[in-house]
């Protein structure tokens, strides 16, 4: 989802000049000034993202990072456009158009980093590389899993073993690799292992093309979902065999799986 938000984001936003910054909730800004002063008369040079984080590049250096954290959004439109309650940052820009995260219902507890020094911004010190990216090989991700007494679902939403990757994702990169959820790193074979780096980009790369069809170059204020082949499809038959999708929750995350295109094993 956050990666086309950006490409979309880039659209809009790129190369427009900051005229007005308002900071609707206290506690929002985790780094830099409170009112987010420095950004007035910057301009976007470039919308990138890293893990689960926007970044917004401005002149002089200057970085503007995002997290939208579970329920925020990003919503772009006329300036005169009312300001809802729920708006908790709102950028004015240079051609009469608002950038604005909203943030419904509570807590509301998206967040972010004004920061000069990208490589040292603290939330972004400790992420693995990215699925997309010629760090993610095969040989860096086996040396992160070797001796991991961990299960799979769990590694794939470390964000220090690999970058961007949520619950959703996770389910549905292990039915693509038809690999339980609940299997332990350490058991996986060189093949296996080689199925499931393989599959992490993949089923990314085809998430990106299902939304784009879907949104085209707009935002949206929900996750798209309706595309995925398990998760929170609890119950219906996979698309796959007609087998009906399992759930579990376990260490607080709902998982979701088919029982026979993954073997599946309890978690102990």
């Amino acid at each position: 989802d956050l990666e086309v938000i950006r490409e979309n984001l880039t659209l809009r936003v790129a190369g427009r000049r900051v005229e007005k910054v308002e900071v609707r909730r206290p506690g929002l800004v985790q780094a830099g000034p409170a009112n987010l002063s420095p950004l007035l008369g910057q301009k976007v040079q470039k919308i990138h993202r890293r893990g689960k984080h926007l970044i917004f590049s401005f002149d002089e250096k200057l970085h503007l990072l995002v997290h939208l954290m579970r329920y925020g959004w990003l919503w772009h439109g006329a300036t005169t456009y009312e300001v809802t309650k729920a708006t908790t940052l709102c950028i004015s820009f240079d051609d009469g158009n608002d950038l604005r995260l909203i943030e419904p219902g509570s807590p509301q507890i998206a967040a972010v980093w004004l920061v000069d020094d990208l490589e040292n911004a603290e939330p972004l010190k400790k992420l693995g590389p990215e699925p997309f990216s010629p760090d993610f090989t095969l040989e860096r991700f086996a040396q992160a899993l070797r001796g991991k007494r961990r299960i799979l679902k769990k590694i794939l939403v470390d964000q220090s073993l690999v970058a961007g990757i949520g619950n959703a994702y996770a389910d549905e990169i292990l039915f693509w690799a038809r690999i339980s959820p609940f299997r332990y790193a350490h058991t996986l074979t060189p093949e296996e292992l080689e199925k499931l780096w393989r599959a992490i980009p993949e089923t990314l790369r085809w998430a990106v093309g299902e939304i784009k069809a879907r949104v085209g170059d707009g935002l949206f204020d929900k996750e798209i979902r309706d595309c995925l082949f398990v998760h929170g499809r609890a119950g219906a038959p996979c698309r796959v065999c007609g087998t009906p999708i399992g759930e579990i929750l376990f260490e607080g995350q709902r998982t979701n799986y088919c029982p026979n295109c993954q073997r599946v094993s309890q978690p102990v």
